[in-house]
């Protein structure tokens, strides 16, 4: 097992449902926060994921779930910060 799987950690929101947080970003800092996790009653484990990529995944075990969010945590560090696409603009609608 990995060491950086370490600085994750998943806080209980209820019986079947957490919020998975990197340790190593303060937790003031919303970007700690990686995904919202929930555990279905068909047993697969769901991740929305929050502060790398977007959507969600279905995990078969916690173990997938932490490497999955680890190798998405270093795709993002990897790539750093991104300028966002700039907002089309159209001139307002003449009457």
């Amino acid at each position: 097992m990995r060491d950086d799987i370490h600085q994750l950690v998943l806080t209980p929101l209820a019986d079947r449902a957490w919020r998975l947080r990197d340790h190593a970003i303060d937790r003031g800092d919303p970007s700690s926060l990686v995904a919202y996790v929930e555990l279905d009653d068909d047993g697969m484990y769901e991740a929305v994921w929050v502060s790398v990529g977007s959507g969600t995944a279905r995990f078969a075990s916690l173990e997938m779930l932490f490497l999955a969010a680890v190798q998405m945590l270093e795709q993002c560090r990897s790539l750093g910060a991104l300028k966002p696409d700039p907002i089309p603009h159209r001139p307002p609608a003449r009457a």
